[in-house]
């Protein structure tokens, strides 16, 4: 990338924070915990009183805050440097912490548990936030756990699961393919900017060379990765059978606040729309000179004729775009991402040590958020940016609450998120200069339809079938590629006319230690966000007030009480899904209609 481009491009700060991870501040507030730990296992016993609640609690919620705030500086960290090995054993260091303070805290929420919900105790003002978490907690799975297992399971944990982040950044740090370009150069590329090529490069022929030199890289390393994965799940399978836990699922849904029936009802109107939402690839391929789509053009931009080489969108006009197309959603949003670019709490920079992907974290101790993104220049880095800052405004409209009650579960972190970007979607085609660039951005819409209902469904499918069959061995690499075929296949059927094999490999979503089947939480958060367009439209000069509480309800409801509560529907049935679905497809029938107007 140009040099001049490369420094308009904001880099954030962790100065502000905890500097590093040797850092004093860092050192400090570890220790700090590792007290607040002991006190808490002097003072707990194994049945504890109220008394012993309203005594403990405090020192229990001042501990998580520190905790989970080191675990996300950690991550940024080595994310931000994934040759920062020091980083790396830091996130799992405080994550065997984490783990170990929950078990020594399970009696405390035993027993909060336990007490009545109309009991007076709730409204003592030290316990009063905690009664959704008390109720989640004493219901989990993780209670069959007693305390001598929990500190056996959290010791295995630190060696040999929370390590697996680490292992997995390695390999595919590891990565160096050639690839070729339209003018015939060789490109030497790392597997972030591999990443980056197959999410919206506009040259097909290094989409297509990428692709083929990814696909032929892990085939080779195949076997590593499936290891991994073997790993990561054989863990699970130990602990939750030492929990008397036979629904594997369980945890996942219990993580993600969403209930198996509501779950079943979304996964449900898609499959029985399933042909419908494949159109969101075949209308497309023709673009490409194509009867059947091929799977590096998945993410592709539109090709235009018209247009040789897709311009490079500088930065300052990324985030006007952004900034404008989310004034109406809370006209709070555009001084908010001027504040996050003030004060350096967002990275965009290209640069090859940074991990690749983005995400949004945050430092709950000190109410900071961060943004991790690599931007290029494309519409799809634009609703990259707008997307990792739906997630940073949805913490910041709740960063009064308790901690507690801003830790929002995956399926409810991603709505703001995909909200954002319909919303920038819909900007840029209400001021485009003509059918052509209205046609880009309904291009867009087609993609995410297609990639949060099919490929995010796909994902899933490979992940439940590796977790079933792993509960009676060891998965092969072998095994592993035909499940990926077939949950592609189930999915995308004949709308693409070769599959992306090896996606298992490259996705770290599969290989993250602190989520449990997390790709079908970006198909619920995407479809919740396609039915807030319906309630945007409902409510006009009222939805901003209307958004603002529902996002802070994220954290002290699930996700079908969110639904039931705010929108009036029930989760559990197909009718409130199959409203969003209707939004989302409307995007296929208007491009369609767009094409054919220019025939």
């Amino acid at each position: 990338m140009d040099q001049t481009i490369q420094k308009q491009l904001p880099e954030w700060t962790l100065e502000d924070a905890y500097g590093t991870v040797q850092d004093k501040r860092f050192q400090d507030e570890l220790q700090k915990i590792h007290c607040e730990i002991k006190k808490l296992r002097d003072l707990l016993p194994t049945n504890p009183t109220k008394e012993n609640v309203l005594q403990c609690l405090p020192i229990y919620e001042d501990a998580i805050e520190g905790i989970s705030s080191l675990i996300s500086f950690s991550y940024c960290a080595s994310s931000a440097d994934i040759t920062d090995s020091a980083a790396a054993a830091a996130y799992a260091q405080t994550q065997a912490l984490y783990a170990e303070l929950e078990s020594i805290a399970s009696p405390l929420f035993a027993k909060l548990g336990s007490i009545a919900d109309n009991d007076p105790f709730w409204e003592n003002s030290i316990v009063s936030h905690w009664q959704f978490n008390a109720r989640e907690k004493n219901k989990s799975w993780r209670q069959g756990l007693d305390s001598a297992t929990n500190e056996i399971i959290n010791k295995f944990a630190a060696t040999s699961f929370y390590p697996v982040d680490a292992m997995y950044k390695r390999l595919n740090k590891s990565m160096r393919v050639q690839a070729q370009n339209s003018q015939g150069e060789i490109l030497h590329l790392t597997h972030s900017q591999c990443v980056g090529v197959l999410k919206g490069a506009d040259d097909p022929v290094l989409r297509e060379t990428a692709q083929l030199a990814v696909n032929d890289w892990y085939k080779k390393k195949a076997g590593y990765y499936v290891d991994l994965l073997n790993l990561l799940h054989g863990f699970r399978k130990v602990q939750f059978s030492l929990a008397g836990l036979s629904d594997w699922m369980q945890p996942s849904l219990e993580q993600n606040r969403i209930s198996k029936e509501a779950l079943q009802a979304a996964l449900g109107a898609i499959k029985h729309r399933q042909s419908q939402i494949q159109q969101a690839i075949t209308v497309r391929a023709p673009f490409f000179g194509r009867k059947v789509m091929k799977a590096c053009d998945f993410f592709a931009p539109m090709p235009s004729p018209s247009i040789k080489e897709t311009p490079y969108i500088p930065y300052e006009q990324a985030i006007q775009t952004v900034k404008a197309s989310l004034q109406e959603v809370n006209p709070d949003i555009p001084a908010f991402i001027d504040m996050m670019l003030e004060k350096h709490w967002l990275d965009a920079k290209v640069d090859s040590k940074k991990a690749g992907g983005a995400f949004y974290s945050r430092f709950n101790r000190l109410k900071q958020p961060r943004v991790f993104t690599t931007y290029l220049g494309s519409f799809g880095s634009v609703l990259q940016q707008a997307h990792e800052l739906g997630h940073a405004f949805h913490y910041w409209v709740m960063r009064d609450l308790p901690t507690n009650q801003t830790e929002f579960p995956m399926t409810l972190t991603e709505v703001a998120s995909t909200f954002n970007e319909a919303n920038v979607r819909r900007y840029c085609a209400q001021h485009a200069q003509n059918n052509e660039e209205r046609l880009s951005i309904l291009w867009q819409e087609l993609i995410s339809c297609a990639n949060f209902c099919l490929q995010l469904p796909v994902r899933m499918g490979f992940e439940t079938r590796f977790i079933e069959k792993r509960q009676t061995g060891l998965v092969s690499k072998e095994e592993a590629e035909t499940m990926m075929q077939q949950a592609w296949r189930e999915y995308m059927g004949e709308a693409i006319e070769d599959s992306d094999p090896y996606l298992w490999c490259y996705k770290l979503h599969f290989y993250m230690t602190d989520q449990y089947i997390y790709n079908y939480a970006y198909t619920i958060g995407y479809l919740i966000s396609q039915g807030l367009c319906l309630e945007q439209k409902k409510r006009g000069k009222d939805f901003p007030e209307f958004y603002r509480n529902f996002l802070r309800d994220t954290g002290r409801m699930t996700v079908d009480e969110l639904i039931s509560k705010h929108i009036g529907l029930d989760a559990t049935k197909e009718d409130f899904w199959n409203l969003c679905l209707d939004q989302a497809c409307g995007y296929i029938k208007e491009f369609k209609t767009l094409v054919n107007s220019k025939i």
